[in-house]
């Protein structure tokens, strides 16, 4: 039980800090810590099939030249992916990725023009 000995005061002492900074004595500390191509393994984006591509832009409740605006694509690149003519690549993947998890990060530039 030799290894946990110290765990006790380590916690109290966290937790004395934890209400410190909750009483503004205290402010955050942050370490950030430089992620290098040596440590790191990025995942690739999904591949968006075409009904994947029409489900996402249907799903966001806009047209296809609005999907392709908000993308930075032209329209008829956004006809061509939901027609399987041509699947995304690139950066489009990524892209097609975050709509996918965080839709709000584009619907927040869209307006209804009214």
């Amino acid at each position: 039980m030799a290894r946990n000995d110290g765990f006790g005061e380590m916690l109290i002492g966290a937790l004395e800090e934890a209400v410190e900074h909750q009483q503004g004595r205290l402010s955050a500390r942050v370490d950030r810590v430089e992620i290098t191509a040596r440590g790191a393994v990025v995942s690739p984006p999904p591949r968006y099939s075409a009904e994947r591509v029409r489900s996402l832009r249907k799903g966001l409740g806009v047209s296809q030249p609005v999907f392709a605006g908000m993308l930075n694509v032209s329209g008829s690149t956004v006809r061509a992916w939901e027609q399987g003519a041509r699947e995304p690549d690139g950066p489009s993947l990524r892209l097609l990725q975050v709509v996918e998890q965080h839709p709000d990060a584009l619907l927040s530039h869209v307006s209804n023009g009214s």
